[in-house]
């Protein structure tokens, strides 16, 4: 029988795209039944802080983590001793810490077919920080856009942080170098931005300098629904697939705990999803956002919401639309993300409570026991007893390794 081991998820934001990360990892772990995981949600500027010291409490056999480099290696000094750790946001590996990640070729080779498939020949790429690898992502563009003037095409401007983070900061002054760049772009012209919150800094920009979106330029981004919906006009993106990338990165720490060591090199994953919204000429009646779906599912659902309700509050499509698009994003449907739901809430007052069954089904948002009873055991493959009777097992397990 396999040792039981702890898997602390770390993260200091809890955006959409971490949210199917989590969903993707938590897939590998339900079908491995001697991982046990916990979330722990630090501060932006990783303060240490009571997640800290829970975590230190915790003593996880290894982390799975959304972290930039630096504070990535704060977190690693600031723990008693090494464990393995898997990171699946884009930063290099260092010793003992392995990098699940998407490729930036296959984000680029999807964003400039997108602009491609609507007629647009002049193409360019705007980074608004400055990467070590940019060399690289330089030369991958025009490897794949082939621009007509390559010495204009593509452009670095480091911008303030802040900046993009909130999409409704203002752009003004446009920096000389950006205005000038843009205005000089032959139009129309598509411009694929790589930078978190990069795009809609972008297309406020545009709307300072008098340019239209998308008729003079369109425009692609990197940003989760949260910022891409904030964008006027909405911000047309191609994310990573979150569930595929938390899964392999989960089955990679597994590997790493029981002694693989870790990858020198970061595990590239060509797993991309497009999310096509205004800015690249989408109507406005055809967006979904799937991140306010997954917020409103994740405080309702076990008040028992509907599928119907979740539409209702939170979309402007209609329902098969936003089915088919939430089904694309998440890898499920939103009657799974909401029953998924309510058995990590089921999961979570059967192993901390001596609530009955009855209740327990109640406060998770099933109609009744018989309903809840037959869903758990479906989806876990044993009843909610017995699911208890273990968890109290795995308790006492730990206790004794403490």
């Amino acid at each position: 029988m396999q040792p039981v081991r702890k898997v602390a998820i770390v993260s200091p934001v809890w955006t959409a795209y971490v949210y199917r990360l989590m969903l993707g990892a938590l897939a590998y772990a339900d079908s491995h039944p001697n991982l046990v995981t916990r979330d722990f949600r630090f501060s932006r500027d990783f303060h240490p802080d009571t997640a800290l010291n829970q975590l230190r409490k915790w003593n996880p056999d290894g982390l799975l983590c959304f972290f930039e480099a630096e504070p990535l290696e704060q977190l690693g000094r600031s723990l008693p001793q090494a464990r393995p750790m898997v990171n699946m946001c884009s930063a290099k590996p260092s010793s003992g810490v392995a990098v699940v990640s998407g490729g930036m070729e296959a984000w680029l080779e999807m964003g400039i077919r997108h602009l491609r498939e609507h007629g647009l020949r002049s193409l360019a790429f705007l980074n608004l920080e400055n990467l070590p690898q940019q060399k690289r992502f330089d030369g991958l563009f025009h490897q794949i856009a082939r621009p007509t003037d390559p010495t204009r095409a593509s452009l670095v401007e480091v911008v303030k942080p802040s900046l993009l983070e909130d999409p409704h900061a203002s752009v003004s002054p446009v920096p000389p170098r950006l205005a000038a760049w843009l205005r000089q772009l032959p139009k129309p012209v598509g411009v694929v931005c790589p930078t978190t919150g990069g795009g809609g800094y972008l297309i406020r920009a545009c709307h300072k300098l008098g340019l239209r979106v998308p008729e003079d330029i369109a425009v692609v981004g990197v940003d989760d629904a949260d910022l891409a919906i904030a964008s006027t006009p909405a911000l047309t993106t191609v994310l990573l697939a979150g569930h595929q990338i938390g899964r392999e990165a989960m089955q990679l720490l597994d590997q790493m705990m029981n002694g693989k060591p870790a990858p020198k090199e970061v595990v590239l994953l060509n797993a991309m999803d497009l999310h096509v919204r205004e800015s690249t000429g989408l109507k406005r009646s055809q967006i979904c956002d799937i991140g306010a779906a997954l917020e409103y599912i994740n405080q309702h659902a076990c008040h028992g919401v509907s599928v119907e309700q979740v539409v209702k509050e939170t979309q402007r499509v209609s329902y098969v639309t936003f089915h088919k698009h939430f089904q694309a994003a998440t890898g499920q449907t939103p009657g799974e993300a909401i029953q998924r739901r309510q058995i990590e809430e089921a999961q979570r007052l059967l192993a901390n409570t001596e609530l009955s069954i009855t209740t327990i089904a109640e406060n998770s948002g099933f109609c009744n026991s018989s309903n809840f009873a037959r869903t758990f055991r479906a989806r876990q493959g044993m009843s909610p007893r017995d699911y208890r009777k273990k968890a109290q097992a795995k308790k006492s397990r730990w206790k004794g390794k403490s």
